[in-house]
């Protein structure tokens, strides 16, 4: 009786491991696409990108050099907004008021009075939401991409036009596996941006551009590229 009660235990037990790992799967999946949290600071891309061109580079400072593009620290923030404080006056970007955004940033960085150098005694770092997440078993090494001339917006979506961003694409591995395989062309990833394309310069003895042709870049598409 005991051996049978044994045996009975053992698909149950079977049952239990493939519920966990299910659920370890599960929350080991991509974001979802259209997911826009809340930032503990507002952050508006279209001032600060089409108003003031800021370079994305700026604030995701690694995203050229590392594998992960890096959030905006609070000093780099401060950078600007040590001098450009919370009672915004009238300029060409609206008129006069008092932003609370910037106000919640001078919190974090324990700043009181216009023009203090650097950090206060208590500053502490902006609690940034991530929106983009992979499984952790899938390597997505942001520097390959960019350095060889893959848009930001070609994954991101027109972020420059985003007042609260959200996931723009999927992120599955069909979509990755779609570009590795049909291959990555500059001019669309300008189109994706939302940028005119630009023209090489006139060839000799002529005054009129001709617009880019480039091959598609393509990349390797077996597991070991993005599973390491």
């Amino acid at each position: 009786m005991i051996a049978r009660r044994k045996w009975t235990a053992i698909p149950a037990l079977f049952i239990l491991a493939a519920g966990a790992v299910m659920i370890s799967a599960y929350s080991g999946a991509s974001s979802s696409q259209n997911r826009s949290p809340v930032q503990p600071i507002k952050f508006p891309h279209p001032v600060h990108v089409q108003k003031l061109g800021m370079n994305c580079i700026y604030c995701h400072y690694s995203a050229n050099k590392s594998p992960d593009p890096g959030l905006p620290a609070v000093s780099t923030c401060m950078g600007c907004h040590s001098m450009v404080g919370p009672d915004r006056p009238a300029t060409d970007l609206g008129p006069k008021r008092h932003s609370v955004e910037i106000a919640k940033l001078w919190v974090y960085a324990d700043v009181k009075v216009m023009g203090t150098p650097g950090l206060g005694p208590n500053a502490k770092p902006i609690p940034w939401l991530r929106i983009h997440r992979v499984p952790e078993y899938v390597h997505f090494p942001h520097m390959r991409h960019v350095n060889v001339g893959v848009t930001c917006q070609t994954c991101h979506g027109q972020i420059q036009k985003m007042n609260q961003v959200y996931q723009f694409a999927s992120l599955n591995m069909g979509w990755c596996v779609s570009c590795h395989l049909n291959g990555y062309s500059p001019a669309e990833g300008l189109e994706a941006a939302g940028y005119a394309l630009p023209a090489t310069p006139p060839a000799i003895g002529t005054t009129s551009p001709t617009p880019v042709t480039a091959e598609r870049k393509k990349a390797r598409y077996d597991c070991a590229n993005c599973h390491y």
